[in-house]
């Protein structure tokens, strides 16, 4: 199986035959973490709109950058405590199972709900990911990392396409709460996979056992050295800078959401097409950035021949 699959991936990357498995599971990992995570990221926006509207969603952020701190930490004690080798699979199961209960919760229409699932987005994102490159960085060393993480990285990549392309034909289909049990079963299949990787490779997962054990830059240290570095100041400046204009240009998408609900659904409009943009013509997933810009022009300029009213937050 080792030699098939090194000749099948040679033109692409320089693998050797004993790197090919464990390169086509990882491969397959970041594939299937970015699917269920992309097919989520949309229905959390979109439920949140529906439930609470799109003027609550700035409050998130505060509330979330605390408790998601709170969240890791307690994350990175529980896996000092639990077999490194099965941090991650039942890290993943316990957010399949979270996902299983919001599918069943959405049944009951509550806002609680909504405001939930959104914050549950933002935690799994985070631990999808850590998660992931924390196993790849354990299996390979330096010199593998340079040939081999570009092919790895492009699951991730196709991932991405693959969540929103499935959003965007199985929505009408089957409805978007039931594609949180897609998501839930690729996370399931996942987990399986990460126990498989872990038991050819016989990584001892050390970074993750020693997670709960290691400490950090107190605050007070953390001001005084980017009271003291010009280099940390302009990085800081450059991240802060580029948070608010992302946060700018996302919060305006939510309002043209909210703005036209009930015109092909607040979930149609986080996946605008390049093509054919119209408020009914558009499907659910994530979006591109030609369609958005073209769904945002025609929004303003409906909204300044006063063909739509604009949301709360304008008045």
């Amino acid at each position: 199986m080792g030699r098939l699959l090194r000749r099948v991936l040679g033109p692409v990357v320089d693998v050797t035959e004993h790197e090919s498995v464990t390169l086509v599971m990882m491969f397959a990992y970041s594939f299937l973490a970015m699917t269920a995570y992309n097919i989520l990221k949309p229905i959390t926006r979109s439920q949140f709109i529906s439930q609470l509207g799109a003027d609550n969603i700035p409050y998130i952020p505060l509330v979330a950058a605390i408790a998601i701190g709170v969240i890791m930490q307690g994350y990175s004690r529980a896996a000092g405590i639990i077999p490194p080798r099965w941090v991650i699979p039942v890290a993943q199961g316990a957010m399949a199972g979270l996902l299983l209960m919001f599918w069943f919760l959405f049944q009951t229409g509550n806002w609680v709900v909504a405001a939930g699932f959104y914050f549950f987005g933002l935690i799994m994102g985070i631990l999808l990911i850590s998660q992931f490159w924390t196993l790849a960085n354990e299996i390979y060393d330096a010199r593998q990392a340079k040939r081999l993480f570009g092919f790895i990285g492009a699951g991730s990549s196709l991932g991405g396409i693959a969540g929103s392309s499935l959003l965007t034909f199985a929505t009408s289909a089957f409805g978007t709460n039931n594609l949180l049990l897609v998501s839930a079963v690729l996370l399931g299949v996942a987990a399986v996979l990460v126990l498989t990787i872990e038991g050819r490779s016989s990584v001892q997962l050390t970074s993750i056992a020693k997670a709960g054990e290691e400490k950090g830059v107190g605050g007070a240290e953390a001001l005084r050295m980017l009271r003291e570095s010009r280099h940390l100041q302009v990085i800081s400046l450059v991240i802060a800078f580029g948070a608010i204009g992302a946060y700018l240009i996302e919060q305006q998408l939510n309002m043209a959401a909210e703005a036209f609900k009930g015109k092909g659904g607040v979930d149609s409009l986080f996946n605008a097409k390049n093509n054919g943009v119209g408020y009914g013509k558009v499907s659910t997933a994530a979006p591109s950035r030609a369609g958005l810009i073209a769904l945002l022009n025609k929004w303003q300029k409906d909204l300044a021949s006063g063909k739509v009213k604009p949301p709360r937050t304008f008045k």
